[in-house]
C-alpha cells in the first residue's frame, strides 16, 4: 500500500469518514465513544477523489481537493492530526487512519466489508432545518455491508436518552431490533420499540376515531406484530427495559418526532410496509432528512 494511503482497516473497527469540515468533530466524538463502549478499534478515513473537479465540495463529507504549486495534494496532514488527537482523547483505543485515493462513497463501501460500523455526517440544510444527505453518506447507507450511523449536524453525541427502534414486522426491522437491544444493553439505556400504522379499513370503514372498538383492534394487531419480534429479544437481554409503542401516523413523521428525545434511532433497510424501499422511497428518505438524533441503518443478512 502507498505510504500516503495509511494503515489497513482493522477487522471489526468503527470507521468514521471525515472530510475537513465543521462536522468532523461531531462524527469523531460519536464514533470514538461508540468504539470505547464496544471495545472496538477506531479507524479514521478521509478519501481523496482524484477524478473530482478541483473545486468540488461534497455537502456532507466536505471533501475537497486542492493542488499546491508543486502538485501535492491538500489535506495531507488531516488524517495524521485527527489520529493523534483521537489517541490522546481515547488513550485506551487502538486508533488507525487511512486516506485512499478513491471516491469517498467507494472508500466507505469498501471499508464496510471489514468494519463493525460506519459513521458519517449530515449537514443541516436551510429549508426548515432538513438534513442534506450528500453522495457519500447516501451511498454508504444504501450499499454498506455493515450498519451505518448518520450523525446530523448539531445532534447529541453522548449516549444519553433512550434507544428508539422502528419495527414493521419485516426481517430487516427484526435485525434492527436485535442491534438496538444490544446497543441499549451496552449503554444501559431504555429501549423504545415503535410500530406505526396510518390508514386501516375495518368493516368497509376507514378507522379514524381513537378508543373505538375498531381502533383498539387495529392497535392490538400491530402490537402483536411488534411483540413477535420483541419478546425473544427481551428474553435474550433481560436487563434492557423495553417499551413497545403502537402509534398512529406516517412512519417518517412518527419516527422523526420520537428521535427528538432519543440517544439513537435505529431502523432496518428495505423493510415492508412503512419502510418499503428504504432510502429510495419518500417516507424513508424523510426520516433521514428530519431526524434530530443520530440514525443507525441496519441491513438484514439475505436469506437463501
Amino acid at each position: 500500500m502507498d505510504e500516503r494511503e495509511g494503515e489497513a482497516i482493522p477487522e471489526g473497527a468503527v470507521v468514521v469518514g471525515i472530510g475537513n469540515s465543521d462536522r468532523d468533530a461531531e462524527c469523531l466524538t460519536w464514533a470514538g465513544n461508540s468504539a470505547q463502549r464496544s471495545g472496538s478499534p477506531l479507524h479514521i478515513l478521509h478519501a481523496h477523489d482524484l477524478n473530482a473537479e478541483l473545486t468540488a465540495i461534497d455537502p456532507v463529507a466536505g471533501n475537497s481537493i486542492s493542488l499546491g504549486p508543486e502538485g501535492d495534494i491538500g489535506n495531507e496532514s488531516l488524517v495524521a492530526e485527527t489520529v493523534a488527537a483521537a489517541r490522546e482523547r481515547w488513550p485506551e483505543l487502538a486508533v488507525t487512519g487511512s486516506q485512499p485515493f478513491v471516491r469517498p462513497e467507494q472508500a466507505l463501501i469498501d471499508a464496510s466489508a471489514v468494519a463493525r460500523l460506519i459513521v458519517v455526517g449530515a449537514a443541516r440544510a436551510s429549508t426548515l432545518q432538513r438534513l442534506g444527505l450528500g453522495r457519500p453518506s447516501l451511498a454508504a447507507a444504501m450499499h454498506a455491508k455493515c450498519p451505518v450511523v448518520i450523525v446530523p449536524q448539531g445532534s447529541r453525541t453522548d449516549a444519553e436518552g433512550p434507544v428508539v427502534v422502528g419495527i414493521d414486522g419485516s426481517s430487516h426491522s427484526a435485525a434492527a431490533a436485535e442491534r438496538a437491544f444490544w446497543i441499549a444493553e451496552l449503554r444501559r439505556a431504555p429501549l423504545t420499540a415503535v410500530i406505526t400504522w396510518n390508514v386501516e379499513v375495518v368493516d368497509g370503514m376507514v378507522v379514524t376515531t381513537p378508543d373505538t372498538e375498531a381502533w383498539n383492534a387495529v392497535e392490538a394487531r400491530y402490537r402483536a406484530v411488534a411483540d413477535r419480534i420483541v419478546e425473544p429479544l427481551r428474553a435474550a437481554h433481560p436487563t434492557v427495559d423495553c417499551t413497545v409503542e403502537v402509534l398512529h401516523g406516517a412512519p417518517a413523521k412518527v419516527l422523526a418526532e420520537r428521535s427528538a428525545g432519543a440517544g439513537l434511532l435505529v431502523m432496518g433497510t428495505r423493510g415492508r410496509g412503512g419502510f418499503a424501499g428504504m432510502l429510495l422511497g419518500s417516507q424513508s428518505q424523510r426520516v433521514l432528512e428530519t431526524a434530530a438524533s443520530p440514525v443507525m441503518l441496519v441491513r438484514a443478512e439475505p436469506t437463501s
